[in-house]
């Protein structure tokens, strides 16, 4: 399947015929002092597997997805761990594996909307089978929304890797960074028409720059090259009306007016007149997860074992910083009241590539959270 022969071309522990080139390195973070001490982390969750994105719901419960980088043998899909400690699949058992009817494959893109819907992104294996999205009513756990994506959309080598929700006005905007086809775009949903389409398709603000990743020493390559990542980094604004995106190998954040995605279902405006309307919010570290409230944007800073906040003003700072508690922190949520930051502690560069009886051995991997400074 394709998400294992991804594993094995992300073998980032191999020899390689070079080092990282300190030219190519994102320079962004280097040097700045975290605003708290690495004591203000707390750890929610100790799991046996890697978490790959998270959703608080109103009622404090977490919603995670289980990395799918992390094998076929994670307890499951998608997971609901309640205040109390305990985890379970979510919605049931029956969804976290293959059967007549919809199941998941690869999901790793959850978010909780304003109505307390949990979206989940399924990518299909990399496009293998077909990417959907679905979405669950939290009090029933009963499947409320599904669409499928066709091929023109998300085919074969895609990977539909994060989402925000809209839930006021109806839309869902997607993070694509196609690594097989080499085609990053940002995906738009209409959730009313139930109709998806492409947009700045190999533009500069979705692809990636010719960046060296290192994480924690490990120089991340695919095929001996430089592992380098487009669109990956999502968020929307509380208001709904601004998305920010960015590349995990990148170091500009961006901002696009959503008016201007809604106005293309329409015909009231070109695509060719999006890219003039993207704008650079700021500088930013290597970043995976990505979320927003009215102080900024929240950024995971992969190379840096930290956690980053990118101010509205483009002011870039360091939150805080732990190689034991932060190793490649990958989703980002904000609890219901603004108060915490949470984080899925994925260590992707320990266990990419590893069959999944050895992710084990880097157990426990973590769901992690801090109190926002006022």
């Amino acid at each position: 399947m394709l998400r294992l022969a991804l594993t094995l071309l992300l073998l980032s522990a191999t020899a390689c015929a070079f080092s990282p080139d300190p030219e190519r390195r994102n320079a962004e973070l280097v040097g700045v002092a975290p605003l708290l001490s690495a004591g203000a982390i707390e750890v929610v969750a100790e799991l046996p597997a890697p978490p790959g994105n998270l959703a608080l719901a109103a009622d404090g419960r977490v919603f995670f997805t289980y990395h799918p980088e992390a094998g076929p043998d994670t307890p499951a899909r998608v997971a609901e761990l309640s205040p109390d400690g305990s985890v379970r699949p979510f919605p049931n058992e029956a969804w976290q594996r293959p059967r007549e009817g919809p199941h998941f494959v690869t999901p790793l893109g959850v978010r909780i909307d304003a109505r307390q819907r949990l979206w989940v992104l399924d990518h299909g294996d990399y496009g293998d089978e077909t990417p959907a999205l679905y979405a669950f009513d939290l009090k029933t756990r009963a499947l409320v929304h599904r669409f499928d994506f066709p091929s023109e959309v998300a085919g074969w080598g895609s990977m539909l890797n994060d989402l925000v929700v809209d839930a006021e006005r109806g839309w869902v905007y997607m993070a694509e960074p196609g690594p097989y086809t080499f085609d990053p775009a940002l995906i738009v949903y209409s959730i009313g028409r139930r109709r998806a389409w492409r947009v700045l398709e190999d533009t500069d603000p979705v692809s990636a720059l010719d960046q060296h990743l290192v994480v924690q020493g490990r120089f991340m390559k695919v095929y001996g090259l430089p592992l380098q990542i487009a669109i990956d980094t999502i968020a929307l604004s509380p208001d709904g009306e601004t998305l920010y995106f960015g590349p995990l190998s990148g170091d500009q954040l961006y901002q696009l007016p959503t008016a201007r995605l809604r106005a293309l279902s329409s015909g009231d405006q070109p695509e060719e007149a999006l890219l003039a309307e993207v704008r650079p919010l700021g500088k930013k570290p290597t970043s995976d997860g990505g979320v927003a409230d009215a102080r900024g944007v929240y950024l995971t800073a992969v190379e840096h074992d930290a956690l980053a906040v990118l101010r509205l003003d483009g002011r870039l700072e360091s939150l805080v910083q732990s190689p034991e508690l932060l190793a490649w922190p990958d989703g980002l949520a904000l609890s219901q009241d603004g108060r915490w930051l949470y984080a899925s502690v994925s260590e992707l560069h320990h266990v990419i590539g590893l069959d999944s009886e050895e992710v084990g051995r880097h157990a426990p991997f973590r769901i992690v959270r801090v109190a926002l400074p006022e």
